[in-house]
């Protein structure tokens, strides 16, 4: 990056990013500086502080949708941001550092983390690779963070929580039933506990289903582009229970809020949403903003599998259809309150996401 410092540490090969991203077989880690902080705590609506802008704000696996949200949603209001992905790429924000590093290297992580009051957890395996790298890398970034003295925020699901009946709070007992919702629970508990054990404060922000530009879900995988082309929209589930599908901007701004805001030595929050729809309200005002006439396919769960030959989202994950057989709500009402986060209407998401779909080479 013209004008930027470009310091190196030993060790990037493995990557940082979204399932969509190769590896990276160069030798270091490096940044470029354009400019030259019980295991299951949950915090009362007290636990925010006031913003503190000094230092870096790190975000690892800025290249990911969820990434490249945040990174921008912290640099737009005012923060020094580094964007760490497996090769130091441009995430398309400008005025932010960028760095290289391994992700499953805590010694290469602390070397491109240095000077961060947050390091933000945003990698995401492939899929299929989740019980053999999402272990390592969460303890990577564990490790990272202890040893700069940065919170560690941590971008997190609800699959732990298993078969609901009603809205899931902070509050809702962890209880899995497909082997990614144990994984995810598992990975959750050791962040954690790092931060009940003093090592480092520690914030895990939850949302929904997610949808909005540059996503990969069951949701956003099934609902935008068909709505756009006039195709039948391929429901997993019921389309008619209640749903609270999180919008990646609403995800990103929870992150910074939590990185920047808490004082929790050990938190779990989930993402405001603005009310609860179905899935069949999302899809036909996707269908309505397109021009399209909604046609809906419902599959259930024993249909899955079959649908997993021509989706291939679905046949990955198709052990969590059950989210979608119950109701779907998170309950993120609790960081509304602490940080005053607003959440993006429904109509305004669905908007952006078929603007963003449809934009050229999409």
């Amino acid at each position: 990056m013209a004008g930027g410092r470009r310091v190196t540490a030993p060790g990037a090969s493995a990557g940082v990013d979204g399932p969509d991203r190769g590896r990276d077989p160069g030798p270091r880690a490096a940044w470029n500086d354009p400019a030259m902080a019980d295991p299951r705590t949950v915090p009362g609506d007290g636990a925010a502080r006031a913003a503190d802008h000094s230092g870096v704000h790190a975000v690892v696996g800025a290249g990911g949708a969820t990434g490249r949200r945040l990174v921008a949603h912290l640099r737009a209001a005012g923060y020094r941001v580094r964007a760490v992905t497996r090769d130091g790429r441009d995430v398309g924000t400008p005025g932010v550092e960028t760095a290289a590093a391994d992700a499953t290297d805590g010694a290469a992580l602390a070397a491109v983390c240095r000077d961060a009051a947050a390091v933000y957890h945003c990698v995401m395996p492939v899929l299929t690779r989740w019980t053999s790298e999402f272990p390592v890398v969460t303890d990577a970034l564990v490790d990272a963070a202890a040893r700069v003295g940065a919170r560690l925020v941590y971008a997190d699901d609800t699959w732990m929580y298993g078969r609901v009946d009603g809205p899931m709070t902070e509050d809702t007992p962890w209880r899995p039933v497909a082997a990614l919702g144990v994984l995810r629970a598992w990975i959750a508990e050791r962040v954690l506990s790092a931060g009940a054990a003093g090592r480092l404060p520690v914030g895990v922000v939850r949302a929904g289903e997610l949808y909005g530009p540059g996503v990969r879900s069951v949701v956003a995988g099934n609902v935008f582009r068909a709505a756009l082309r006039g195709w039948p929209v391929q429901w997993l589930g019921n389309p008619d229970l209640p749903l609270t599908p999180t919008f990646i901007d609403d995800f990103a701004a929870t992150l910074a809020a939590v990185g920047t805001g808490d004082a929790s030595a050990a938190s779990v929050w989930h993402v405001p949403h603005p009310g609860v729809t179905t899935g069949r309200t999302l899809a036909a005002e996707a269908c309505r903003q397109a021009g399209t006439r909604l046609r809906l396919v419902r599959h259930g769960s024993r249909r899955v599998r079959a649908l997993g030959s021509v989706v291939p989202l679905a046949r990955e994950g198709a052990e969590m259809v059950y989210q979608f057989e119950q109701p779907f709500v998170v309950d993120g009402s609790r960081a509304a309150r602490a940080f005053g986060l607003p959440a993006t209407p429904y109509e305004e998401g669905v908007r952006r996401t078929l603007a963003a779909s449809s934009a050229p080479g999409r």
